[in-house]
């Protein structure tokens, strides 16, 4: 397996400042946590950076991960994280931070830069890099991310909770080789096809084919689902998500980048259902499915009840561009469209699209927001949908 390697480089900022930009290692943990916590306090959540555990193993792990850091004086002042999938070739940059002192100098660009330079180039591991942004944040930053290379094919609404709940874009950045080899004319849902015109406007991923479908209403009742014991998997719900895979009944499986903290089973354990739970602020994605032969609807229903009883605030699921049954079942279970994913997962040589579907358990909020052109139409685009499915149940409950 490819090792990831940066080569260090030294900028010199206004004023005559020098600043290095390196890998991070395992010696910079104490620095690199203390920098998160001065610009958030207690209150970031995803588990590379709230876990000291997990930090550590990220800061080590130079197949899957790629710790970028910008060092002034002895001090880190800067970070970045690149995690990458190798088996489809994606990466994923997320938790970008510069300390107070150091803003204004384009350190997460220029951070960035070098990581696309090892990731996105021609002996790189990465055909597609992908990122969920902020949308409290300076335009000034999705503008140095759009002088990178990426483009907006989605929004996530309330789908993380810093301080209040927070609704993030959704980019990828595209090296030469991404959609050489993408499998064309995605099959979708008629709800589906406006936000995939926007992203063909800018992405020019050619036609796609519509289909209506009708379903009838959700079977009642939902199933209870229960969280699995560890004990009743001694090897881990990993392995059983593995297992299901190998053997052809894992639904949902391709969640790039995310492993599973939770099981969901019903009491027969015919039905598992897997996800990563951050308990924090509530963030959920299911990344596994096992139907045991029930309705799709009933199952998505029963999960999202059960989540809601956990606690889950925002729950989403990852499904495929060319199923427009399994688009118009999450439909139904008020699973909205929200992001288009193109040439996420790599499957017998060629790249298939995946779209993204939400559920939110709380009151849309989007206080606050900072939306840049581009992002615009996906939120408008979202409203749409969120209300269309709300009038589709007040006229069939009439």
């Amino acid at each position: 397996m490819l090792e990831l390697h940066l080569e260090t480089q030294e900028l010199t900022l206004e004023g005559g400042v020098q600043v290095i930009i390196r890998a991070a290692g395992l010696e910079d943990l104490p620095q690199i946590k203390q920098l998160y916590w001065n610009t958030y306090g207690d209150t970031y959540t995803i588990p590379e950076i709230a876990d000291p555990v997990k930090m550590a193993e990220a800061l080590v792990d130079h197949h899957n991960y790629l710790w970028i850091v910008s060092q002034c004086g002895e001090e880190i002042v800067g970070s970045v994280v690149f995690a990458v999938d190798p088996y489809h070739h994606l990466g994923k940059a997320f938790s970008g931070v510069i300390a107070a002192s150091m803003r204004g100098h384009k350190l997460i660009y220029a951070m960035m830069k070098e990581g696309h330079k090892a990731l996105l180039g021609p002996e790189g591991p990465c055909a597609l890099i992908y990122a969920m942004v902020r949308t409290f944040v300076s335009p000034n930053f999705h503008q140095h991310l759009k002088e990178l290379g990426y483009i907006d094919t989605g929004i996530f609404p309330n789908v993380r909770k810093l301080r209040d709940y927070e609704t993030h874009s959704f980019k990828i950045c595209s090296g030469p080789q991404a959609f050489q080899s993408r499998r064309p004319l995605p099959r979708i849902f008629n709800q589906v096809q406006t936000m995939y015109r926007l992203v063909d406007r800018l992405l020019h991923l050619g036609p796609a084919i519509m289909k209506s479908i009708e379903l009838p209403p959700c079977p009642q009742p939902l199933l209870e689902l229960e969280v699995a014991q560890p004990s009743d998997y001694p090897q881990g719900i990993e392995a059983e998500r593995e297992r299901l895979r190998q053997e052809g009944r894992l639904r949902f499986g391709f969640c790039p980048l995310l492993e599973p903290n939770l099981m969901l089973i019903n009491p027969e354990k015919t039905v598992r259902a897997f996800f990563n739970f951050q308990e924090v602020d509530g963030h959920a994605t299911m990344v596994g499915l096992e139907t045991g032969n029930y309705d799709m609807v009933l199952l998505l229903e029963s999960v999202a009840q059960a989540c809601e009883r956990l606690q889950a605030k925002y729950l989403e699921v990852l499904a495929s561009a060319y199923d427009p049954m399994i688009q118009a079942q999450l439909w139904q279970a008020y699973f909205i469209p929200c992001a288009w994913f193109p040439a996420a997962r790599l499957d017998q040589g060629q790249r298939l699209d995946y779209m993204f579907a939400s559920r939110s358990f709380v009151p849309l909020n989007f206080k606050g927001l900072k939306l840049t052109e581009d992002c615009k139409p996906y939120l408008l685009e979202f409203f749409k949908l969120y209300t269309a499915r709300l009038w589709e149940e007040l006229v069939t409950n009439a």
